[in-house]
């Protein structure tokens, strides 16, 4: 199942439906490619569609689901070799595990509920990328930021959003989640983007970056954003954009054509001399 966002229309299509409308997009933009994995009928189709959007769209990030367990070894077998096309032919690809998110909600919850819950999560992380390159800040992050950050590592990214009036307990159980990639915080660069409201200070300020540092150390720092929440409180609304994490699965194995062209050729001449 495919849905295709372009992030600067407010109206987004949320449905059902099996394929959403592609809408020209302007110079200066980013085209969000949303998968869900493990169906063999829809592979060559995914190549088609991501190649053609490849050529016309100036930057391609696209969202992977991999199948539940439970749905079986041949779904979780395609899945793989689609995220892999995916990957292939996006700028950076964002991946969720339907296992994972399967742990944010209460297992008796039901069915269309629980995927409504799932597209949630999906839409939130593009929400969040839409915001970091509209919303004009103190430090500002653009579009040509998040680019040229995801050209220096081409594939796996993340983004992930907390929020708090204080950081009393260990940043990384604030980060924690089920969804979150194992290594997130080993990333090889990061975006940070700090929005604080009307009463934050400086000392808070200056607290949450050093921890946000020292929880992400072995990342490269591309850019720090911040922005003003215009409204009473002392509240933290914190973003954090992370590339150069591992891909979720191997890659499956490619067969090497030359080496069986060779043997092929072998076998024809062995069989062509007389006995």
């Amino acid at each position: 199942m495919e849905r295709i966002f372009e992030p600067f229309k407010r109206k987004t299509d949320v449905s059902d439906q099996k394929q959403a409308t592609i809408i020209e997009l302007q110079e200066d933009n980013i085209c969000f490619y949303r998968f869900i994995g493990g169906n063999p009928g829809e592979t060559e189709a995914l190549s088609h569609k991501l190649q053609n959007l490849k050529k016309s769209k100036p930057l391609l990030i696209g969202l992977f689901r991999f199948p539940f367990r439970f749905e079986g070894k041949r779904r979780k077998l395609t899945a793989r070799e689609q995220y892999f096309i995916m990957k292939d032919y996006c700028d950076a690809i964002i991946f969720f595990h339907s296992d994972e998110l399967m742990k944010t909600i209460d297992p008796s919850i039901p069915i269309h509920e629980a995927h409504q819950a799932f597209d949630a999560i999906e839409e939130r992380a593009i929400g969040t990328i839409r915001e970091m390159v509209e919303d004009t800040g103190k430090v500002n992050i653009d579009y040509h930021d998040v680019k040229a950050f995801i050209a220096l590592n081409r594939g796996p990214l993340f983004i992930h959003t907390i929020e708090g009036r204080s950081f009393d307990e260990p940043l990384k159980y604030l980060i924690s989640t089920p969804y979150l990639p194992k290594d997130f915080t080993e990333a090889k660069q990061l975006i940070i983007n700090i929005g604080y409201t009307r009463d934050v200070d400086m000392e808070a300020f200056r607290q949450i970056n050093l921890r946000l540092n020292d929880l992400f150390d072995k990342a490269d720092l591309f850019k720090i954003g911040s922005y003003l929440i215009d409204k009473p409180g002392h509240l933290f609304n914190i973003s954090l954009l992370v590339n150069g994490i591992q891909d979720p699965v191997a890659a499956p194995l490619k067969s090497n054509k030359n080496t069986f062209s060779k043997y092929k050729k072998v076998i024809r001449k062995w069989l062509a001399e007389p006995k």
